[in-house]
């Protein structure tokens, strides 16, 4: 690392956590995918520095979000294989530097198995239409295709040697910027070997640590479980083998820092009681800290999330900052988790997942009606069997309709006669404030609670900063 390193978030000489300077670094964090794609329309960054202005009042102090939008997608960073949109890159500019303004680190991910922003499926795209070829958007062909690697190499040379508009630092030497995710939740389904993931794992890890040496590395793992730690396997949520991924293997890479796991049991588990969730909760993250021990690296929670259906969204945000911190205090290599998500007032709930840290106004009632009214008349469309440009496509498993959102911000071109009279009784029935996000004022308390208590431990003040909830 060059002079100043003491800024960049590193790995302790044992492994075990992250430091910053000569302290600790362990934190509570979460996720906020779209950033990018809102800061790059100057009108929408309003949701951007809302969200962070309330991470920082909650105490959070980590923030993971998408470094990447490829193809056809609404403000796409990399519209074509090798062609940057400026506007959209000093949109990403911003972010850094407005993240980096309040103190926050990010967590930026580079690619996603999952076709929501391009991602792998993309690169795929790409490389069948430069071949001639019928085009298909398998993400499992990205790993070993050449012409794939060549255009997400060429995109990491960019991003990591990018001078900010706004910092007039590389992103190589920004320390706003704790580290890069190769991908979100690489998958290689059929197999069952885990070698193709394992091959383009190293390389990769290696290429981009060759040219930004001071931010940490991670691959993006869900934590699936594999042949190198049979005695872990059975803590998997399902069968997982069919997936190419194994954990450990994984992240035996020397290039890698450290190791990530998401959990998702509503997705995972769907047929499970409640009980039973919140003990896979705990035993999941307890597997995975037996496997960081092996491997001598930490181990973040990436992602974690909770629909809020019978009010027990608490609950299971509870169980997982209870372990977290238990593991956290004894120095057992878990230093941090990532919630699933935040998002400012006005924007759409739309998976069931999001945590709104701040109350909405009228201006955002007004504006989520807009956006839910959208995508009714979409929704209507589709289920009579009509297409058009804007529909949107399912994205990443349901969980994250990130083409819902590109439609709704394209709403004032849709026609009014796309809305059903049923739909629009039931819209007109309830008032704007009935359409506001409320906020989950007990999960609220519980992150601002657990980010006071992981800043305590690096060492620092542990008093809670000022969050407004309803």
């Amino acid at each position: 690392m060059q002079p100043g390193s003491d800024q960049f978030v590193s790995v302790s000489p044992d492994g075990s956590h992250l430091t910053l300077g000569l302290k600790p670094f362990y934190f509570a964090g979460a996720n906020c995918y779209y950033l990018l794609t809102r800061a790059a329309d100057p009108a929408l960054r309003h949701q951007v520095t809302e969200v962070l202005d309330a991470a920082r009042k909650a105490g959070l102090t980590v923030i993971r979000t998408w470094a990447f939008c490829d193809g056809q997608e609404w403000n796409a960073l990399q519209p074509k294989p090798g062609e940057f949109d400026e506007r959209v890159f000093q949109g990403l500019d911003f972010v850094v530097h407005e993240a980096g303004k309040r103190g926050l680190k990010l967590m930026l991910v580079l690619t996603s198995f999952w076709k929501a922003y391009g991602g792998m499926p993309q690169y795929v795209r790409w490389s069948c239409e430069r071949r001639g070829l019928p085009v298909t958007d398998r993400a499992e062909l990205f790993y070993a295709d050449p012409r794939c690697q060549d255009v997400f190499q060429n995109f990491l040379v960019t991003i990591t040697s990018r001078t900010n508009t706004l910092t007039k630092q590389a992103y190589r030497d920004d320390p706003s910027i704790m580290s890069w995710a190769l991908a979100n939740e690489p998958r290689c389904p059929g197999d069952y070997a885990a070698s193709t993931l394992e091959a383009w794992i190293a390389p990769t890890a290696e290429f981009l640590k060759s040219i930004d040496p001071n931010h940490l590395i991670t691959l993006g793992s869900e934590g699936f479980l594999g042949s190198s730690s049979p005695d872990l396997i059975i803590d998997n949520p399902y069968d997982t083998l069919a997936y190419g991924c194994d954990f450990l293997r994984h992240h035996m890479c020397e290039h890698i820092d450290f190791a990530t796991i998401h959990l998702w049991p509503d997705n995972w588990l769907p047929n499970a009681d409640e009980d039973q969730k919140l003990r896979f909760a705990r035993r999941w993250i307890n597997s995975h800290v037996d496997a960081c021990a092996t491997l001598g690296k930490p181990l973040v929670i990436a992602e974690f999330g909770k629909k809020n259906d019978d009010g027990l969204r608490a609950a299971f945000y509870e169980k997982v900052y209870g372990v977290v911190l238990q593991h956290a205090k004894s120095g057992r290599y878990v230093v941090g988790s990532c919630c699933w998500m935040i998002a400012a007032a006005s924007y759409p709930d739309y998976d069931g997942f999001t945590v709104y840290l701040t109350p909405p106004s009228a201006a955002d009632a007004a504006a989520k009606l807009e956006a839910e009214m959208c995508a009714a008349q979409i929704a209507d469309r589709m289920q009579a069997g009509e297409t058009s440009p804007r529909t949107p496509a399912i994205a990443d498993r349901g969980r994250r309709a990130d083409d819902q959102e590109e439609a709704s911000s394209e709403g004032a071109e849709l026609d009014s006669d796309w809305v059903t009279p049923s739909r629009m009784a039931r819209v007109a029935s309830s008032s704007a404030a009935d359409q506001v996000p409320k906020s989950d004022v007990k999960t609220v308390e519980l992150i601002v609670h657990h980010a006071a208590a992981m800043r305590q431990l690096n060492g620092g003040d542990a008093a809670s900063r000022d969050c407004v909830v309803m």
